[in-house]
C-alpha cells in the first residue's frame, strides 16, 4: 500500500511553522513522495506604489515573489542537505495563506498537508478563524499536524514506532485503518487498536436496571455486568479489526486495548507511554472546527497531546503517478 505522491508543507518563515519540517521529511523519506513547500503572500496594497517614481504594483508584487521564492529555495537547501533526495517543490503564490493551500490540495487530492500549530490555548481556540482551522475546514486531504509551543516543543522522531488507532465501531472511523497500515509498513511500527468502553458507574446513572430488574420475569445484569459485557464486545470487534489488518495488509497481530477512561484521555495516554508514537484518526471537517471539532476527541487530542496527530477524513485514495509539478509562476497582477 502506496500512501501519497506529495506532501504540502505551508510555511510563513515563523519558527512555529517549521517544526512541520522534520515530519514533513519523515513522511517524504518514508513514502518517496515529493515534497511541496508552500507560502503565501500577500497582494501589494496600494498605497506602496507610486507611478510617478516608477513603482508600479506588478513590479512590487514581483520583488515580493522573488524574496518568497528565495526563503523556500533555502529551506529546500535544508532539506535536500537533510538527506531528500525526492523532488522538492516551490510554491510561492499571492493571496490569503489558508485559500493557497486550499488551492494546492484541491489540485492534488492525494496529497499529505503537514501542519504545525500552537496547542496551549486548546484548539477551538488556538485555531478558530486561523489558517490551520481554515485548511481542515476546506480540504479533504489527510492532515498532519505537529503541536508546538514555546514551553514543549516535541522532536520529531527518527521514525514512528507505534501507530495509535482510535475506533468507536463506526464505518468512518475505520477510514483510518487503511492509513495506519501503511505508515505501519512504512515504519515497520506496531499497531495498537483502542476502544472505550463505559465504567459501571455510567449504568448505574443512565440506566433504570434497579427498576426493571425482575420485572415480568426478566433479570437484569448489574452495572458491572453491563461494563464486562460492552468491554468484552468492544475487545471481540478489536479483535476483528486486528484480523483484517492482518488479512489485507500483512500487519502482525496489533496490540488490543479497551480503556474504560474518556476516549481522548486514552488516546492522550497512550501517546504519552509510546515513544515515538503517532496517532491516526478520523475527524469530520465539512462543517468547520468551531462546529465539528470543538469538544470532540480530535480536537482534545490535538489540544493536550504532544503526539502527532494524522486527520483523516475520506478512505484512502488509490495513489496515482505523481503529475509534473513545476515552481509556481507570479500570478497576475
Amino acid at each position: 500500500m502506496r500512501m501519497w505522491n506529495n506532501i504540502i508543507v505551508p510555511l510563513d518563515g515563523s519558527e512555529l511553522s517549521a517544526q512541520a519540517l522534520p515530519a514533513a521529511r519523515l513522511m517524504a523519506l518514508a513514502a518517496g513522495s515529493d515534497l511541496t513547500l508552500a507560502r503565501a503572500y500577500p497582494a501589494a496594497p496600494h498605497w506602496q506604489a507610486d507611478v510617478g517614481h516608477g513603482r508600479y504594483r506588478g513590479s512590487l508584487a514581483a520583488a515580493e515573489h522573488d524574496r518568497i521564492t528565495a526563503f523556500l529555495m533555502s529551506e529546500k537547501r535544508r532539506l535536500e542537505s537533510s538527506g531528500v533526495a525526492t523532488p522538492i517543490h516551490l510554491a510561492a503564490r499571492e493571496g490569503h495563506p489558508a485559500e493557497v493551500i486550499a488551492a494546492l490540495a484541491d489540485r492534488d487530492p492525494g496529497a499529505l498537508i503537514v501542519m504545525s500549530t500552537h496547542g496551549r490555548g486548546g484548539f477551538s481556540r488556538m485555531l478558530m478563524g486561523s489558517v490551520t482551522a481554515r485548511v481542515v475546514r476546506a480540504v479533504k486531504n489527510p492532515t498532519l499536524i505537529v503541536r508546538c509551543n514555546e514551553l514543549d516543543c516535541p522532536v520529531v522522531p527518527p521514525s514512528f514506532d507505534h501507530i495509535i488507532v482510535p475506533l468507536d465501531g463506526s464505518a468512518f472511523a475505520e477510514h483510518s485503518l487503511p492509513y495506519a497500515a501503511a505508515l505501519a509498513l512504512a515504519f515497520d511500527a506496531g499497531v495498537t487498536l483502542l476502544r472505550c468502553s463505559q465504567r459501571p458507574e455510567y449504568f448505574r446513572a443512565h440506566t433504570e436496571w434497579t427498576r426493571l430488574n425482575h420485572e415480568a420475569g426478566f433479570q437484569f445484569g448489574g452495572p458491572a455486568e453491563m461494563s464486562a459485557g460492552l468491554a468484552a464486545r468492544s475487545r471481540a470487534y478489536l479483535q476483528d479489526k486486528s484480523d483484517e489488518l492482518h488479512t489485507s495488509f500483512g500487519i502482525p497481530n496489533a496490540n488490543l486495548v479497551n480503556s474504560l477512561e474518556n476516549p481522548a484521555d486514552a488516546v492522550i495516554g497512550l501517546g504519552d507511554g509510546l515513544p515515538n508514537g503517532l496517532v491516526v484518526m478520523t475527524t469530520h471537517g465539512r462543517r468547520g472546527v468551531g462546529r465539528a471539532l470543538l469538544g470532540s476527541v480530535a480536537d482534545q487530542v490535538v489540544r493536550h497531546s504532544l503526539t502527532p496527530t494524522l486527520l483523516v477524513r475520506e478512505p484512502m485514495r488509490a495513489r496515482q503517478p505523481a503529475a509534473p509539478l513545476r515552481e509556481m509562476a507570479l500570478a497576475t497582477v
